[in-house]
């Protein structure tokens, strides 16, 4: 049982996404407008969001635009429902995993509880791993390989929150509100500048880790 939050761009089309989420006793908010997404958030944090993102519905220009209005919302997982001719590739670099409408209900839950489980993995505890990399966010130290690595709180900031969305393509405009907040006026090249530097420091063997979509952003590959 998950808090799943269904975002979309119409009352009627976001509940039909949302009835056999809550049929799978899941607890389910609807969102179609500022005002039923802030209504959804005021009764919980979601896990997961799911975005309806089939022919004639929320783009991924509105999707990041009403997710990043709430950090609670951003943090969550993300899944998409999309239709062969809807562009998914586009869709699918911004969330975690997708399904092709129309769809098997048992098909949904097994992508929603694998995804779940995968996302509640990374979130347990306070180390993130990967390839030798070694993440505390309790003592706020990294490792590679036993090396301790000498990262600015930023860096630090920066490295945790790409490791947290392993595989999730990050906008630069997403990365600086996440990490430097909504009211930081600096420019874009601030991400860029930080990543150089996080790259140098992890070196060439683990450099790898954070790659570069080219005019979106950046991504943590575990």
């Amino acid at each position: 049982m998950a808090r799943i939050l269904v975002l979309g761009k119409g009352e009627r089309e976001v509940s039909s996404i949302a009835a056999p989420l809550a049929g799978m006793s899941h607890f389910v908010g609807r969102a179609w407008d500022d005002s039923s997404l802030a209504d959804a958030v005021a009764n919980g944090s979601p896990e997961l969001v799911v975005l309806d993102m089939r022919i004639g519905q929320i783009s991924l220009a509105e999707a990041r635009q009403m997710m990043e209005t709430y950090d609670q919302v951003t943090e969550a997982a993300r899944f998409a429902v999309v239709e062969s001719t809807s562009n998914p590739e586009l869709a699918t670099r911004y969330v975690d995993d997708f399904i092709l409408y129309p769809f098997e209900e048992s098909e949904l839950a097994v992508r929603l509880t694998r995804l779940l489980n995968r996302s509640r993995h990374m979130k347990s505890g306070n180390l993130l791993t990967a390839d030798g990399l070694v993440i505390d966010t309790e003592s706020f130290e990294v490792t590679v390989e036993g090396r301790k690595l000498a990262l600015t709180f930023k860096e630090f900031e920066l490295l945790r929150y790409l490791a947290s969305h392993s595989g999730r393509v990050n906008t630069r405009e997403a990365l600086l509100n996440q990490v430097w907040g909504y009211e930081y006026f600096g420019g874009l090249r601030t991400v860029d500048v930080h990543i150089r530097r996080i790259r140098a420091k992890l070196g060439l063997k683990h450099e790898h880790l954070i790659q570069t979509v080219h005019g979106v952003g950046y991504k943590f590959v575990a």
